[in-house]
């Protein structure tokens, strides 16, 4: 038996405060000691004890909160760890391999963090499981491309002229190259679109203050100027208390559920971070210019070429994106009768023109307003649905279908013989009929009763459904049957709110040219054979305004459909 974990707001969940207030009060002690120089000096012994909490915050946050996955939080700590190793070699600059004791031990222990990191942040990222897509993956490459420019201009470029040892040259190199790839590995965990709950932003400040810390780093280190204890420290101890924080946060466990933020394929803020990163080439040349310096403009213009048909391709990406959301139904992802009404008159065309037959089939699905009334809308939006993908596994990969209006949906279907109109339309309403369809329902014994005064539903005739809309099953009446008293049995999944739903729907076809000879008329000699399945008593094919009967399981009414054409 485990125990259970503190709700919401218990003193338990305020750890990673109590956490971050403990270890601002130990910085601004070490800030107020003197300087120490070997690692038993006060102010270095309260930098380690500070660091390394971190890696203790990780395991407690592990065995409190128990995320899905730990082993990214595992990475982070070992990164941490290592740094800690660093921070402590670095407290003797006798470990040297270079000039001044740069590079040393210690910065290869620093430099070992990156891989660590990136992994984390790879798995995590994956973990999520909301990788992006195109434009996550476009968002990401326009920002590290801004990234690898301000970072070769200003940090790799400066350190490669400088006339000093090859060790040093590699060492001073591969900070703000690691810096660089940890920034590109963060991307993808910042552009995945998914949820971010508070742990998500304190990882991300780790994370942003281990790029500051590093990029200040290096510059000191070749002057000369670095030493341990002193005021650079401050960002070092901030990336721990905030790896902490993030570990002891109850809302680490959650960070591995992607899920789906709510807002706009491209955010404000995400569209102000491209904007900047657009307009960091332009900064950078007229920086380069005003002080005289030419020795970066080949890598300025190679980046803002880059960065330029980065953009091209995120525009295409928007624009087809608009393009897509534009004929496509939000609910059931078909077209749309915007789109419809477009492919249906350049189906015409091309009929007329070639000499063939297009088909056009209106399914509408009965009783429809009666399901609504009776289950809700959800369960009528869940309908829906399902007579989508069921009209869909009955069409052809040329054919177009979509929804035209509320339950009514086309169907375009070309090279038609004059018997196929019946044969696709009877395929199409046995498709839709072949089995009920289960939906989840409000769970009541209440039927309301539908506005225009009719009863609930026609199961309550003992008619076995609404007309072909009803329950699947039969209708008892009164108690010894087994029923409710409106005479409708509550079997077990009603009661779990969950329904079985006998649906059929009408169809009206109409061709080109035998019908009409243009998309108005076709669509009116379609609508007209739509009424007319309707009239005769709904789930039935009409053809051409003259119904056909429900054709049986041994055949189809090929024949009626030759007779309407």
């Amino acid at each position: 038996m485990t125990a259970a974990r503190p709700s919401a707001g218990a003193p338990a969940d305020r750890g990673w405060v109590w956490y971050l207030a403990g270890g601002l009060v130990l910085v601004a002690a070490s800030c107020a000691l003197p300087a120490a120089g070997g690692t038993s000096g006060p102010r270095v012994a309260l930098h380690l004890l500070v660091s390394g909490s971190a890696v203790m915050a990780v395991a407690v946050g592990r065995r409190r909160h128990g995320p899905v996955g730990s082993l990214p939080w595992w990475l982070f700590a070992a990164a941490q760890a290592i740094s800690v190793l660093g921070d402590a070699i670095l407290t003797d600059s006798r470990d040297g391999l270079g000039a001044d004791g740069f590079p040393g031990i210690g910065d290869a222990c620093h430099l070992a963090r990156y891989p660590l990191l990136m992994a984390g942040l790879m798995i995590l990222a994956r973990r999520r499981g909301r990788p992006g897509g195109v434009a996550g993956v476009l968002d990401s490459l326009m920002m590290a491309v801004a990234g690898a420019l301000v970072s070769w201009v200003y940090l790799v470029a400066p350190r490669l002229a400088l006339d000093q040892p090859p060790l040093v040259s590699l060492a001073s190199v591969a900070y703000p190259v690691g810096d660089l790839a940890l920034f590109a590995a963060s991307l993808r965990l910042f552009f995945d679109g998914g949820r971010r709950p508070p742990a998500f932003y304190l990882l991300a400040a780790h994370l942003a203050a281990v790029l500051a810390a590093d990029a200040r780093y290096v510059p000191r280190q070749l002057d000369g100027d670095y030493r341990v204890g002193g005021e650079l420290d401050v960002l070092w101890l901030a990336t721990a208390l905030f790896l902490g924080a993030a570990a002891l946060h109850p809302s680490m466990s959650r960070l591995e559920a992607g899920g789906t933020r709510p807002g706009s394929v491209l955010s404000v803020p995400r569209l102000l971070a491209l904007t900047a990163a657009a307009l960091v080439a332009p900064v950078v040349l007229a920086v380069q210019c005003v002080r005289g310096e030419t020795s970066g403009l080949v890598v300025v213009a190679v980046a803002s070429a880059a960065m330029f048909i980065l953009i091209i391709f995120r525009m295409a990406g928007l624009v087809a994106d608009q393009h897509r959301a534009a004929i496509t139904d939000v609910l059931t992802g078909l077209h749309t009768r915007r789109h419809l009404e477009g492919e249906l008159s350049a189906a015409v065309d091309r009929a007329l023109r070639d000499g063939t037959r297009l088909g056009l089939f209106l399914v509408d699905v009965d009783h429809f307003k009666a399901i609504n009334d009776r289950y809700g809308h959800l369960a009528g939006d869940g309908v829906l649905v399902e007579v989508a993908h069921r009209l869909q596994a009955a069409t052809r990969p040329g054919d177009v279908l979509g929804r035209y209006g509320g339950e009514e949906f086309a169907v375009l279907v070309t090279n038609l013989r004059e018997t196929d109109l019946a044969t696709v339309g009877e395929r199409l309403r046995r498709q839709v009929g072949s089995e009920p369809i289960r939906i989840s329902t409000r769970t009541t014994t209440d039927h309301p009763t539908p506005p225009d005064g009719g009863p609930p539903s026609s199961a309550s005739t003992g008619s076995g459904g609404l007309e072909g809309g009803g329950l699947a099953g039969s209708a008892r009446s009164g108690p010894d049957g087994g029923g409710n008293a409106d005479g409708v049995d509550t079997d077990e999944s009603e009661v779990r709110g969950e329904q079985v739903i006998a649906v059929t729907v009408s169809v009206g076809a109409a061709a080109v040219p035998t019908h009409a000879a243009d998309p108005f008329h076709l669509f009116g000699a379609a609508d007209d054979a739509l009424y007319a399945a309707k009239s005769a008593g709904r789930d039935r094919v009409a053809v051409s305004g003259r119904a056909l009967p429900p054709a049986g399981d041994d055949q189809l009414a090929v024949s009626g459909a030759s007779e309407a054409l």
